[in-house]
């Protein structure tokens, strides 16, 4: 491929790389630059675990976690047989709309054949086995317990990365330079490029926000309806101004219960007040299912559901590619994270093998991540109270939410309505797919599902694919 403006395509001639940030977008970065680079060194400020458990650097770790199918074809691209390895390590297999109660808008969506799978799991889990198979690999080399505390370089060229061991500015340890032929920044919504970029004189990335300030909080529950209450395996309900999921985790027979909460209200972090979240969802399905289970955790709570993305793609000096959470990062209550963090891995991947330029390589990863921001912003737009310099809302906006509105109420009547919008939410189709002839029809012209319905509890003796 020819390489324009003078501009060396980033993957000739990488010879050591190096990812701060060692969580899914870090860990997914360093296997994709294994395959080009000669060697490729990790920078984590935590240190592993041997076991999956939570971990300081990856506060939301102990809330739900949903792998959409486009995620894990991403990571299976990297990390052949991690389903088989995953599933067997306790993670859930989710058929959608066949497993799901979903209610959205007070209507309840069909359940029926087979569509795509979701992968129920904790996130300790996903990244305990994403991280053996990445650390694992002869080219990667990791650095635990270290901080990035600033890059090397000029406002034209990143060439490295400042290194100081965790805790070290309390004791005034000097910084050490790593020397990198690429830096690739996957540190999450803390990261600290942009203002590193201006004390190298560069330009600091423009930021569009959209700030919902809703909440959630999470609790593990052990199963105890010995299935009387229903055949579905994953419940997801979605108000005005509240929601709830109740996802299967590892091990078997445990379930994790998310619940939305309004901007403004304080985190229910007491049991009683967590449950009683229950009492406001649109049905009372999940008050029905907590009072037959048993809490096994404490009640966790987390604020940062900010959507926010930078626009590297401008401003990026050569030698420097930022990616995940620290590119773009998502309102996590719609479980596209992970899947947009494997998506960029993906991207990154497709850049080194067309040895694109340092710019092209970024808008390559901003771009990954397009769907799953449009979808998140524009649910996100339309609550009461949004912020944020991207928050406003256009009239292609309020006609976009009508019509999407639509497409959720007939959800529950027309199976290739649901098919789509199912596929568009797990990004595996484009959203032009909602506006096909047939889509459109329905939407324009068929009566929606009834508001106030009850949800279709059991399957039981059909072929549901």
């Amino acid at each position: 491929m020819h390489v324009s403006d003078g501009q060396q395509g980033i993957g000739n001639g990488v010879g050591h790389a190096v990812v701060f940030g060692g969580s899914i977008a870090g860990l997914l970065a360093a296997l994709a630059l294994a395959g080009h680079a000669e060697r490729v060194t990790l920078v984590e400020r935590d240190r592993y675990p041997e076991r999956p458990e939570p971990r300081k650097g990856v506060p939301q770790s102990k809330h739900t976690h949903l792998l959409l199918e486009s995620g894990l074809r991403a990571m299976l691209r990297f990390l052949p047989g991690l389903d088989e390895e995953l599933v067997a390590a306790g993670a859930q297999q989710v058929r959608s709309p066949t497993d799901y109660l979903q209610n959205m808008r007070d209507r309840w969506f069909a359940r029926g054949a087979t569509t795509s799978t979701t992968l129920c799991l904790t996130r300790p889990l996903l990244e305990h086995g994403v991280r053996g198979r990445v650390l694992a690999h002869p080219r990667v080399t990791a650095v635990q317990g270290t901080d990035v505390v600033g890059l090397t370089g000029s406002a034209d060229r990143v060439t490295g990365v400042l290194l100081r061991e965790r805790g070290g500015e309390r004791t005034g340890t000097a910084p050490t330079r790593l020397a990198a032929d690429l830096v690739v920044d996957a540190s999450g919504r803390s990261s600290r490029t942009p203002e590193w970029l201006e004390a190298l004189g560069a330009v600091r990335p423009a930021e569009d926000r959209v700030e919902s300030g809703i909440g959630y909080v999470s609790r593990v529950y052990r199963d105890g309806s010995d299935g009387a209450l229903t055949d579905a395996r994953l419940v997801y309900l979605v108000g005005e101004t509240t929601g709830a999921v109740i996802a299967p985790v590892e091990p078997a027979g445990t379930h994790m219960i998310t619940f939305a909460t309004p901007r403004g209200e304080p985190l229910p972090t007491d049991p009683e007040a967590f449950e009683a979240l229950a009492d406001r969802q649109v049905h009372p399905l999940v008050r029905q299912w907590i009072d037959k289970a048993e809490p096994v955790s404490p009640v966790y709570g987390f604020l940062r559901t900010e959507n926010v993305r930078r626009s590297y793609d401008r401003v990026v000096p050569e030698g420097l590619l930022v990616t995940g959470d620290a590119l773009c990062a998502l309102n996590p209550v719609f479980g596209q994270g992970m899947s947009t963090a494997a998506l960029d891995a993906v991207a990154l991947d497709e850049s080194l093998t067309a040895g694109l330029p340092n710019r092209a390589a970024q808008t390559a990863l901003l771009a990954a991540s397009d769907q799953a921001w449009t979808i998140s912003t524009g649910a996100d737009k339309a609550r009461p109270g949004v912020t944020g310099n991207a928050a406003g809302r256009t009239l292609r906006d309020k006609v976009s939410s009508w019509y999407l509105g639509r497409v959720q109420e007939r959800c529950g009547v027309n199976t290739e309505v649901q098919t789509t919008f199912r596929r568009v939410l797990a990004l595996l189709a484009p959203p032009s797919e909602l506006f096909r002839p047939a889509v459109v029809r329905s939407v324009l012209f068929q009566k929606g599902a009834p508001a106030g319905a009850e949800p279709r509890l059991r399957l039981a003796g059909e072929r549901v694919g």
